[in-house]
């Protein structure tokens, strides 16, 4: 059975992290309100959902994929459950570690906090950490068959240079400022497309989905230790 590697969940694991910087250039003014009220549906939101992530070939061709079950909420607690191979993510918020379980190598990646940011993770924009009007300039793309044509695909091009990301692609809904994609292309070109389905808002997920127990014999892996 297919596995999904470190890769495939995080992608590549960077050096720098976003800073603030300088104001550049502005989006066109309905760019800039479309991702204010991204950032804001996001901030201390509670999520729940369905996703499905592909790992894409610098042609863009699917290379594996897998699926399952997505749970968020503030401070930046994050629970990625893997359909079929057991594998899991916790993410426990600002401040603790993160906790990748892969069983079939019966593995535990621990991630350190000062490694655990929005520039090497950048799912953690869901959990409402970071800002993307600071950290992104931001234009709208046609960058592939969106998953609903009313929806609209933003490209975001970091601001600064050697963050370990390349750019995103966000396909958003503008109606509701929610985001269905996203997909993260590092300096090396590897992309990950996660894409979100039958996603709940304000779900209140119990604090002990975001704990995480290594099981006994797990083999211990620290992340930028």
């Amino acid at each position: 059975m297919w596995m999904v590697t470190r890769l495939d969940v995080v992608g590549a694991i960077a050096a720098a992290c976003f800073v603030a910087l300088p104001q550049q250039e502005a989006p066109a003014p309905g760019i800039e309100r479309l991702v204010e009220r991204i950032q804001e549906r996001y901030d201390d939101a509670s999520i729940q959902a369905h996703f499905v992530q592909h790992r894409l070939s610098r042609l863009g061709s699917v290379m594996n994929s897998a699926e399952g079950e997505v749970s968020i909420a503030a401070p930046g607690r994050m629970r990625w459950e893997y359909a079929g191979s057991g594998q899991l993510m916790v993410v426990g918020g600002e401040g603790r570690e993160a906790y990748l379980y892969i069983p079939a190598d019966n593995e535990v990646h621990i991630i350190q906090t000062d490694e655990f940011t929005p520039s090497q993770y950048p799912f953690l924009y869901l959990a409402g950490r970071g800002s993307l009007r600071r950290d992104f300039r931001v234009e709208v793309v046609e960058w592939s068959t969106p998953l609903n044509r009313n929806h609209v695909q933003l490209e975001l091009t970091p601001r600064r240079s050697g963050t370990g990301i390349e750019r995103l692609i966000l396909e958003v809904d503008p109606l509701q400022a929610t985001i269905a994609r996203l997909v993260h292309f590092d300096n090396l070109r590897n992309a990950v497309d996660y894409q979100f389905h039958d996603v709940q808002f304000d779900v209140e997920p119990p604090d002990e989905l975001f704990e995480f127990e290594i099981p006994a014999g797990a083999k211990k892996v620290y992340v930028g230790s």
